[in-house]
Parts: C-alpha cells; sequence; structure tokens
C-alpha cells in the first residue's frame, strides 16, 4: 500500500475512532467526508448514533433514531425498555406493586426484590398508620370523655412538675377558689392563690420519700381562702405522676371542697361535747356519795376542767315560753339552746350545759370580800354579750349563794334556777337575780306550787281576789301597801287617791276578809299570803322569738 494512502487511511480511521470516543465531529473529518459519499454517510450515522446514545444515557427517552441495523436497533430496544421501566415505576409510584421486570437481568431481580419489599413496607406503614389513627381515636375519644369530667365535675384536677409548676388545673377551680385558671397555670404553687399547694407539696414531698409509700395515694385536708376572702375547708388526694417509662415526672392531685362535711363533723363533736358534760354534771348533781378528789378526776377524764372557786349562774331563755309545743318548734328550741351552750363554752374559762331549769354555766370567782359584786359584773358581762350575738333572745340569769367546792353543787345550782325563777315573778325587768337577794322568798319558793299554798292564799285572800275580779278594784294591791307599813297618805301618793279613800278601801278590806289588820299576827299571815301569791303569777308574756339558728 502506498504510503501516502495508508498514512491518510491511519488519519481516517484515528478520527473516526476520535468521533467515537469524543463528544462532537473531530475537526478534519469534514474534510475526508466530504471527499467521499460514502464515508460522509458513515460519519453521520455514527454521529447520530453517539447523539442518540448520550440523551440515552442523560435519561431523555424522548429522542428517536432514524437508523436501522443491529446497533441502532439495540439502543432503540433500549430506549424501549427503559420507557416501559419508567411507566413501570410511574406505576408502582402510584401504589400498583404487580409491575415485575424480567427482561434487564440482574437489575430485573434487584427492582422485583425492590418492589416485593416496598409493598412489605407500604402494608405495614398502612398497618401501622391504622393502628396510629386507633390509638388516636381512642386518645381523642379519652381526651374527651376527660375534658367533659374535668369542666363538669364539682373536684379541681391538677398537675405539678418537677419544679413544682402547675402544668394543668380543671375549670372547676373557678367554682372552688373564685380565680380563674390563668391564675395557676405555669406558675409555681407559691406564686399561685392556693396556698394549699404548698403544702401540700410540702407534705407529698416527705410522704412520699418512701417508695413503698409513693404507690398509696395521700389524702390531705387544708384551709383554702377563697376570692372573697371566705375561708374552706378542702380536701385533696395527691399521687406521684409518672410518664409511660415509670419515670417520676410530678404531682397529681384531685381537690374537692369538704366545708360542709366539717362544718357536719363539727357539729357532731360539739353536739358529743355538749352531751359529755350534761351527762358528767347531772350525775354530779345526783351523786350521792364520793369524794370532791374523785368527782374532779372524773372530770379531768372528760376533759372538763372545774376551777376551785366557782359561781353558780343559771341561764333561762324566757322568749322560748311562747314557742306551740309542736314537733317543729321542740327542734327549733333545742337548735337556739345548743347555740348558746356552744356559745358560751367557747368563752375562756366559762363551762356550760343544758339543764331541765335552763342553761346552767360554772365560770371562776375571785376571793374577794366583794364577791357578791364580782358575781353580780360577770352576769352582766354575760347579759351583754348573749343580747349582742342573739338579739331576739330574752334570757333571766339566776346566781346561786356562793359555797366552796363540789360539796353543795347540787343546791347550788337549784338555788341559781330558784333565783330565776322568784326574780322573774317578783322583779320583772331586772333580768339578773342574786339568791341572797331573794330573802324570805328562799323559804317560800319550794312550797309556792304546792297545794297546801294554794290552799293558804284561797283561805286568807281568796274573797280579796275574787272581789277584785268581780269589781273591777285593787283592794289586793292596796293591803300589800298597807302591810308594807306605810301611813294612809303615802299610799294615797303612791296610788294618786285621796288618804280617806285608802282609809276606807283598809275598812272594805276588813269586812270582806272578816279580820282586824290592827293585829300584828293577822298582818303577818297575810303578808305570807300575798308573797305565795305573786310566786304563782304568771310571768309576764315575753315578745316572741324569730331569730333563726
Amino acid at each position: 500500500m502506498n504510503p501516502e494512502l495508508k498514512a491518510e487511511l491511519d488519519e481516517i480511521i484515528k478520527l473516526i475512532h476520535s468521533l467515537i470516543k469524543k463528544k462532537g465531529l473531530p475537526p478534519g473529518l469534514a474534510e475526508y467526508a466530504d471527499k467521499s459519499p460514502l464515508l460522509g454517510q458513515l460519519v453521520n450515522d455514527l454521529t447520530a448514533i453517539c447523539e442518540f446514545a448520550n440523551t440515552l444515557s442523560n435519561g431523555d427517552l424522548s429522542q428517536t433514531l432514524g437508523l436501522r441495523g443491529y446497533f441502532p436497533g439495540a439502543l432503540k430496544a433500549l430506549q424501549a425498555n427503559l420507557r416501559h421501566l419508567t411507566w413501570q415505576t410511574s406505576m408502582v409510584a402510584a401504589g400498583d406493586y404487580s409491575q415485575r421486570v424480567d427482561f434487564m437481568g440482574d437489575f430485573s431481580l434487584s427492582f422485583n426484590t425492590m418492589i416485593i419489599r416496598l409493598q412489605q413496607a407500604t402494608e405495614n406503614e398502612q398497618r401501622y398508620i391504622a393502628e396510629l389513627e386507633k390509638s388516636q381515636a381512642a386518645i381523642a375519644e379519652s381526651e374527651r370523655k376527660y375534658r367533659l369530667i374535668a369542666e363538669n365535675t364539682d373536684d379541681v384536677i391538677w398537675l405539678l412538675d418537677k419544679s413544682m409548676k402547675v402544668c394543668y388545673i380543671s375549670p372547676s377551680i373557678t367554682k372552688l377558689t373564685g380565680y380563674a385558671p390563668e391564675k395557676f397555670t405555669g406558675k409555681t404553687a407559691v406564686e399561685t392563690p392556693m396556698p394549699c399547694l404548698q403544702a401540700i407539696f410540702h407534705e407529698a414531698s416527705i410522704a412520699f420519700a418512701n417508695e413503698a409509700a409513693a404507690k398509696k395515694p395521700l389524702i390531705i385536708e387544708s384551709e383554702q381562702v377563697r376570692h372573697n376572702e371566705k375561708i374552706i375547708w378542702t380536701e385533696s388526694l395527691v399521687s406521684i405522676a409518672s410518664n409511660n417509662e415509670g419515670d417520676f415526672v410530678g404531682y397529681l392531685g384531685v381537690t374537692r371542697d369538704i366545708s360542709e362535711r366539717k362544718r357536719n363533723e363539727s357539729l357532731v363533736r360539739q353536739a358529743y361535747e355538749r352531751r359529755k358534760k350534761a351527762e358528767f354534771f347531772n350525775q354530779l348533781t345526783l351523786a350521792k356519795s364520793g369524794s370532791e378528789l374523785e368527782m374532779l378526776h372524773i372530770a379531768r377524764q372528760n376533759k372538763i376542767y372545774i376551777p376551785q372557786n366557782f359561781s353558780c349562774l343559771v341561764l333561762t331563755i324566757t322568749s322560748l315560753d311562747t314557742l306551740v309545743a309542736d314537733e317543729h318548734n321542740l327542734h327549733r328550741k333545742q337548735q337556739i339552746i345548743d347555740a348558746l351552750v356552744d356559745f358560751l363554752s367557747r368563752k375562756e374559762s366559762t363551762i356550760a350545759w343544758e339543764t331541765t331549769s335552763g342553761i346552767a354555766v360554772i365560770v371562776p370567782v375571785p376571793k374577794t370580800t366583794d364577791r357578791k359584786t364580782a358575781e353580780l359584773e360577770t352576769a352582766r358581762e354575760y347579759s351583754k354579750e348573749i343580747s349582742l350575738y342573739f338579739p331576739d333572745l330574752q334570757i333571766v340569769i339566776g346566781l346561786a349563794n356562793y359555797a366552796a367546792g363540789l360539796s353543795l353543787f347540787a343546791s347550788r345550782l337549784h338555788n341559781a334556777a330558784t333565783a330565776a325563777a322568784i326574780g322573774t315573778r317578783i322583779w320583772p325587768g331586772q333580768q339578773i337575780y342574786h339568791y341572797d337577794d331573794c330573802g324570805i322568798y328562799q323559804v317560800l319558793a319550794p312550797f309556792a306550787r304546792t297545794d297546801d299554798a294554794h290552799n293558804y292564799i284561797k283561805r286568807l285572800i281568796g274573797p280579796l281576789i275574787a272581789h277584785d275580779k268581780a269589781a273591777g278594784t285593787h283592794l289586793v294591791e292596796t293591803l300589800e301597801k298597807l302591810l308594807s307599813g306605810l301611813s294612809f297618805k303615802e299610799i294615797g301618793g303612791q296610788m294618786y287617791l285621796h288618804h280617806k279613800t285608802i282609809q276606807l278601801r283598809k275598812q272594805r278590806i276588813e269586812q270582806i276578809l272578816e279580820l282586824s289588820l290592827d293585829c300584828h299576827e293577822t298582818r303577818l299571815t297575810l303578808a305570807t299570803a300575798l308573797q305565795l301569791h305573786r310566786l304563782t303569777q304568771p310571768t309576764q308574756e315575753p315578745a316572741a322569738v324569730h331569730t333563726q339558728y
């Protein structure tokens, strides 16, 4: 071969290799192509094949190759397979996991395995989503029920975190305290207007220090000041709050108003204390044996501390006598008596209890020469305070004569009741009566309600009483003044009558009674009859009771 031809042929082959290996038409090849149409056709075919292969390699499956033959046919088959694979992939992306590839060798195996696993992953994901949605629905339903309970219950549900901050508090806190939930949420226990939270946290921290104790709820009672400054009693059921892993996250509590329960407990306790005192003093009154030391020992066992020197008073509520004795009024009367006993018992160094004669009171009295004055002053203080707190009640206070110790306790109690009974009839309007001032009435009072006393009055001054009632005169009143030792003139002045009228009345009295008022013994018996008559007269009717307790 001609060396020049051989060199030119090598150059053409080299340029064709360059066309296959590099992008673009190599310089100089076009010159040879122009010289040879066959070479030009070859260059064009190779250029078209290279460009088609290049676009195919870049993922552009939209190009077409207008050549035929083995190599272009292989490229076009590859393009068709890639297009089908692209469609299958889009179907898989749309959720069609039935697509399979069987024309790309190992790629087909990997692709098909990927589809199977993707299908399994999708099915697992769908099951997980279904379970998640089911759980979320359950949680939503649980939250709805919880919110329904939290927003409609009177109990307050709250949650404190580790730093004592209020994470949650139910809207019922407004009903319990008068404060809105915003006053609590996000604040520490000490910053809230619910100081009991601080006390609750403190007690819970101590109580839950023991791991075994932490498993049991803690019940804490405390006082709470409401927005209107009213104090209420609350009960809190406190538990440890834990997360799903069992780690401590704070304290969970339910707080409720127990003021009514505490009030009832207090009433029961007060009723028990009243009954205990009444039983002790009734036993003391009826006791016929036993030393004073033994009685004081029993008193201390019942937490009743009797002072060594004491005054004994009996309070009679006269305004309760107007109540009709039906079931309702008996209950109301007992409520008033209980309220007054509790009021007196709350006073310092005062012991009060109910007796058949009224409310008995024991109060310390100093050993002074003017003991009686001190006792009357104490009685006036009681009367003043009772009028202040029970303005509708009308009471009479009888004071007993003094005796040291408990030996004459029953007698003193009886004398105090007698002083009140005598005073309301003989000196109405005074309200406070001392047994020492009752004079001859101390002796007459025990007999005033007997048949003998009634017959004695009827026999001595009965005709005079009947005459006054029939004629509308005042001879009994005139007789009382005549027996007092006053002169006719003095009596006339007091009764706004002429002294001669008094003298004529004296004569009329003597005629009716058929006796002489000039006899000393007769005057004494008539005076006694008049005093017994006064003791048997009904007391002045008090005003009706309107107080509600």
